[in-house]
């Protein structure tokens, strides 16, 4: 799936923050649903979207139509790439028939890659996500628009660092997608030079393009592992699990954000392989069994993880595990 954009959003998709926000159209009162909460006044699909979002631990739902635009809910230190509005007519459509559930399930795995591409990237090269807005439609497309600044507290070495690890994701993609390699660079130099990064509707195409080359790469990895003699987290024909990665960025994980984000990450990908199974396709049973004891790993590593903010070097440290 590539993540395509649609005219009547791209209203706010070059909003800076010293200028003032624009109104989406179809703005509607948002309905936050928690996946901890017992009871919840929707209409309709309150059980259903709380099983979704346990289905996808890293992102948070919440119902409505379109933009709301810049609010203290998603601005400045409330401003996360994790944040998903969802239409309700989606809900409907996915809870109607398994047909409709198995095909936006995956459009929405698909959103998932690419936003964690997109956070990866951010924080590799030195940036803070200072407003996002992420709206799926009725028919699973991603309808994005953010703002990113550089970090003032990142000196020149963390820069030359950051500039670095976003540089080597760049160079992995260009070894299966060049277009889109070249258009994270561009990326990457327009932060660089002004300090700012705004995206919208056409760049999360390429990072989600940018995401799926990275996971070709990734079974072309595994499977080159594989004929040599060694283990493959991923083969073909096969739905596993990259313990190996997940592994990486538990050891660089060193506080509880960090900790709680690898643990989603787990238990989103076993997931993903539980559903396999049930479509019947064939499951990396080693992978699958690694993952788990990195699982309990991890939440033995929650109960020790100091309960603070990351510090630059360790952000990028984790960006990096999560990009190579």
């Amino acid at each position: 799936m590539e993540v395509t954009g649609v005219g009547q959003y791209r209203a706010m998709q070059n909003s800076y923050p010293s200028q003032k926000a624009a109104t989406a159209p179809q703005t509607a009162e948002q309905k936050t649903v928690s996946a901890n909460t017992d009871t919840v006044s929707l209409s309709g699909g309150a059980e259903y979207l709380k099983g979704l979002q346990e289905q996808f631990p890293k992102m948070t739902f919440s119902v409505g139509n379109g933009f709301t635009g810049k609010t203290k809910q998603n601005t400045g230190g409330n401003a996360s790439l994790w944040a998903f509005t969802l239409s309700p007519n989606l809900l409907e459509k996915m809870s109607a028939s398994p047909e409709a559930e198995a095909e936006y399930t995956q459009k929405l795995r698909d959103i998932e890659r690419a936003t964690s591409l997109l956070d990866n990237f951010t924080k590799a090269s030195g940036m803070k996500t200072v407003y996002c807005e992420n709206y799926i439609d009725e028919n699973g497309q991603l309808h994005h628009t953010s703002i990113s600044v550089r970090k003032d507290e990142l000196n020149e070495k963390l820069r030359t660092e950051a500039r670095e690890n976003a540089e080597k994701m760049i160079e992995r993609v260009r070894e299966k997608n060049k277009e889109a390699a070249d258009k994270l660079e561009e990326l990457l130099n327009k932060a660089e030079e002004t300090g700012e990064l705004a995206l919208g509707d056409e760049d999360m195409r390429w990072f989600s393009s940018a995401a799926k080359s990275l996971e070709a790469l990734q079974k072309k990895d595994d499977a080159d592992d594989e004929e040599a003699g060694g283990e493959s987290t991923k083969s073909s024909g096969c739905v596993g699990i990259n313990a190996q990665k997940l592994a990486r960025m538990l050891a660089a994980a060193k506080t509880r954000s960090q900790v709680q984000a690898i643990i989603a990450q787990i238990q989103s990908d076993l997931r993903e392989c539980d559903a396999g199974k049930e479509q019947g396709m064939d499951v990396d049973e080693a992978s699958y069994s690694a993952a788990e004891q990195l699982l309990q790993q991890a939440q033995q590593q929650l109960g020790q993880a100091e309960n603070r903010e990351a510090t630059p070097e360790e952000e990028m440290a984790s960006a990096l595990a999560s990009l190579m």
